[in-house]
């Protein structure tokens, strides 16, 4: 079989948590499978793809894409549009007719087509979407534009796979009709702790991995720390704006100018010697299909502070986890949690451990072999229900959404 991975709306460095599944995901498959597979990426982005995804045997191709939020045009472009403008219906189609007449250049040779991020319309072909979540069609942090996308993918797609079960469970209320052809595979934990003692943390620093988007509410965070003095925070991740303009020059303001660091997009390297020295990690986000960074905390026995949001809950609940709560858009109750978690920060460090477990030994070759059985299922267009990773169950079950 013949498998193409569209990774044209991905920019490694700049998509955060999507370039880090696609990466993962294709090592995976390159590793796991046997089939030949062929990828499409934006122009200019093939050599540092090639740097993290070394397998020779993958066949890449460029596609130009114009209205790119990753250069200075589009920068400029959405510093200045309303919100309301640019994630409207109507900016969409237009943004989503060009990339079509890009995409037409790109060979369409594939037995399935892979599209690793859900925000973008789906070509000819029998093609495998993968959703990650049903934020833009959230009342609070929702787009016309985005959701028109995905509800269309997902009814004209031959498959739909979801990562974890609270997204999985809401992919299925959204779009009944899809049930039949929607997976849940979970992938494995994105930066696992490497196998060695690590140093004892500094005690007043605080980790956020993240981009700045607005619902990951790096606002009220800022927030607790002026209430926080005796803290440090770092928030690695690519600064998306208009919101990182905003956020640094908060954090430039006294009361945190030299405790609140902003360094965009770090290495793994650079992520673990972080991860290696903090005290704990505040997951303040709004909004999250299941928070990449939180099973890092747990992999790490980092003690975990997060938002009390639906999101967030269910990750705890599929882990069995335990994290000091707090009201997301209270800064004050942000601040209190910090302190109380890191007053028994010996208990929340266990509890990390202990949640860890449910991802340990999952591999990316394991998660590629899930999606395999997709894929082929896909390519014959067998009958019946898509394949079921055995590695959990389907939390909807054969009753009714939940």
């Amino acid at each position: 079989m013949r498998l193409r991975v569209d990774a044209t709306p991905i920019r490694p460095g700049h998509s955060a948590g999507v370039a880090t599944f696609t990466t993962g995901l294709l090592n995976g498959l390159a590793e796991g499978t046997g089939h030949e597979l062929a990828v499409t990426a934006l122009k200019g982005t093939v050599d540092s793809w090639r740097q993290l995804v070394p397998d020779t045997r993958l066949d890449w191709s460029e596609a130009a894409l114009a209205l790119r939020t990753d250069n200075p045009v589009g920068d400029l472009l959405r510093r200045c549009t309303p919100r309301r403008v640019h994630s409207s219906l109507a900016m969409r189609r237009v943004i989503n007719m060009i990339r079509q007449r890009a995409r037409a250049s790109a060979p369409d040779d594939a037995d399935v087509t892979l599209h690793p991020f859900h925000c973008v319309p789906i070509g000819r072909g029998r093609n495998v979407v993968v959703v990650h979540d049903l934020r833009h069609l959230h009342p609070d942090f929702g787009s016309a534009g985005y959701a028109a996308v995905i509800g269309d993918n997902v009814a004209r797609a031959d498959a739909v796979v979801v990562s974890w079960p609270h997204p999985y469970r809401q992919v299925c209320n959204a779009f009944p009709g899809a049930r039949d052809k929607t997976v849940l595979i979970p992938p494995p934990t994105f930066q696992a702790a490497p196998d060695r003692s690590l140093a004892a943390p500094e005690p007043d620093l605080l980790v956020y991995p993240s981009s700045t988007g607005p619902h990951k509410n790096h606002r009220t965070l800022l927030e607790a720390m002026a209430l926080l003095p005796e803290f440090r925070l770092v928030c690695p991740g690519p600064l998306l704006q208009p919101e990182a303009q905003r956020l640094l020059a908060r954090a430039a303001e006294p009361e945190l100018r030299g405790r609140v660091s902003f360094p965009g997009y770090v290495s793994t390297t650079q992520l673990h010697t972080l991860y290696a020295r903090a005290a704990a990690m505040v997951m303040p986000s709004l909004w999250e299909a299941a928070s990449g960074p939180a099973f890092e905390a747990f992999s790490w026995g980092l003690p975990l502070i997060c938002a009390d949001v639906e999101p967030l809950r269910a990750q705890l609940e599929f882990v069995d986890g335990e994290a000091g709560m707090f009201s997301p858009t209270d800064p004050v109750s942000l601040a209190n949690a910090v302190r109380r978690v890191l007053a028994d920060r010996e208990h929340y460090a266990a509890a990390s451990v202990r949640a860890g477990h449910r991802l340990a030994g999952r591999t990316w070759v394991d998660t590629a072999r899930d999606y395999d059985a997709v894929l082929e299922w896909v390519a014959a267009d067998t009958p019946g229900p898509v394949p079921r990773s055995t590695f959990i169950s389907d939390p909807v079950g054969s009753g009714e959404p939940e």
